[in-house]
């Protein structure tokens, strides 16, 4: 059995995905202030991910909401999981890869990012469309789930991502405030979320707050 409430003496499980990615249970809520104060700013996307990667564990503990990783969490920055095919053909990193060993296994996330101060919808011609910044952050994800798909075993042996297969996207962007007033908009993020089966989803972040801010319980695991 492994305890991880002492972290000092605290041996890190050859069996793991490298440590260098581990999230310490005690560090999750460092730095959640000034990430809410940057959100309140809408700051952008390249402003957020410095912050985020700096402050890595507000990321596993934002994954709280998928309810894994209770037996560790490993947060793996601008992973390049294919390089580029020619000059033209740009190779595919994701913002981040999260994973999480929870009493079922490893569960594993491809996560983009795009700035609190884009728009999740926009309207065209009367209609309510997903707005340029969140087509762009979707069709990524949808290459870079499908890629490490396909690429399973290179991600599982080369990378160490332990029982890697199929992964799901995440998409955090924009403000809750543009939904609260518009009962269409509302109803177009939910429906998203819920026929894409869960498998790539659309959160604020507002809801990576709120996420943060829920219960972190560390078990034993073996």
């Amino acid at each position: 059995m492994l305890e991880i409430e002492s972290t000092s003496k605290f041996k890190y499980p050859e069996h793991f995905p490298p440590e260098d990615f581990w999230i310490q249970p005690g560090i999750v809520n460092d730095g959640l202030a000034e990430f809410t104060e940057l959100v309140d700013a809408r700051k952008g996307e390249k402003v957020i991910d410095e912050y985020l990667q700096k402050y890595r564990g507000l990321l596993a503990k934002f994954m709280n909401f998928t309810q894994f990783g209770h037996h560790g969490t490993w947060v793996i920055p601008q992973q390049q999981v294919r390089p580029p095919l020619t000059s033209e053909q740009r190779g595919l990193k994701p913002d981040y890869i999260v994973g999480g060993k929870g009493s079922d296994g490893y569960k594993w996330f491809v996560v983009e990012l795009k700035g609190a101060d884009q728009n999740i919808f926009t309207e065209r011609n009367g209609n309510v469309v997903f707005s340029n910044a969140v087509n762009d952050g979707i069709c990524q994800l949808l290459n870079y789930v499908d890629y490490c798909s396909s690429a399973q075993s290179y991600l599982r042996d080369t990378l160490r991502l332990n029982d890697f297969r199929e992964p799901e996207g995440c998409l955090i962007v924009g403000r809750e405030s543009e939904l609260l007033d518009d009962p269409r908009k509302q109803s177009l993020k939910a429906a998203w979320n819920r026929l894409s089966g869960g498998r790539l989803q659309i959160r604020t972040y507002d809801a990576f707050i709120r996420s943060t801010g829920s219960s972190w319980s560390v078990e034993k695991n073996g």
